[in-house]
């Protein structure tokens, strides 16, 4: 007898929890669906930013991307290396970067490029093939040089903007890189650099950045 009131007990208490449960389910499930119909509405809405006194879009902060273009900006599968030597069925990793491991190899990455590939000229093509043969000599990252433009933003590093209505200066961890942009054409650059000479004008809401100047080690 004892053991059968213990089980009308169990049953009992396990009727209490599965209302209980219920209710609390039911509640859970309209918290979720008001909270997914809250999010739809406010997707729709467009996307106002915060601005500067002249009413253009502020980017002061810092700024990080997060992708693989530093390795290549067209689309790319993993590769065991950035640099090759020949193998005896199959390139191989360069025996300069053996010794670094994963750290060495090249991570998949999508394009961020429109369209996916770069229009490259006969000649610019030439070159790209030429600086990835020679990507140990090439390379002014493991030169430990300025990167260059647009480089400097596809790093694994972060870099900072300040902008105001006189003044836009990109500040980048690494190697100490600085940009201070025209806010108008200043004409040709009076000498070519690893950063260029940049100036800015803006196309409604979206800055542009037009970039020449470079001295071609970049």
């Amino acid at each position: 007898m004892g053991s059968g009131l213990f089980y009308a007990a169990d049953q009992s208490w396990q009727r209490v929890w599965e209302v209980r449960g219920c209710r609390e389910m039911k509640h859970f499930i309209t918290i979720l669906l008001l909270l997914t119909c809250s999010g739809v509405a406010l997707a729709s809405d467009p996307y106002e930013p915060p601005r500067i006194s002249n009413g253009k879009p502020d980017f002061n902060g810092v700024w990080q991307v997060l992708n693989t273009a530093n390795y290549n900006l067209e689309p790319h599968g993993a590769q065991a290396a950035m640099a090759f030597r020949e193998g005896p069925v199959v390139p191989v990793p360069a025996k300069e970067v053996v010794a670094l491991g994963a750290a060495g190899a090249v991570p998949a990455g999508l394009s961020v490029v429109q369209g996916g590939a770069i229009p490259y000229t006969r000649k610019a093509l030439a070159q790209r093939d030429k600086n990835r043969a020679n990507w140990l000599q090439s390379d002014p990252e493991i030169k430990c040089y300025l990167p260059g433009v647009p480089r400097a933003n596809y790093m694994g590093f972060g870099f900072q903007i300040f902008h105001n209505s006189n003044a836009l200066v990109f500040s980048y961890e690494y190697a100490g890189a600085v940009r201070n942009i025209h806010l108008s054409d200043p004409g040709p650059a009076p000498i070519d650099s690893w950063m260029g000479q940049s100036w800015l004008r803006w196309e409604g809401d979206t800055m542009v950045l037009e970039t020449t100047g470079f001295n071609g080690q970049t």
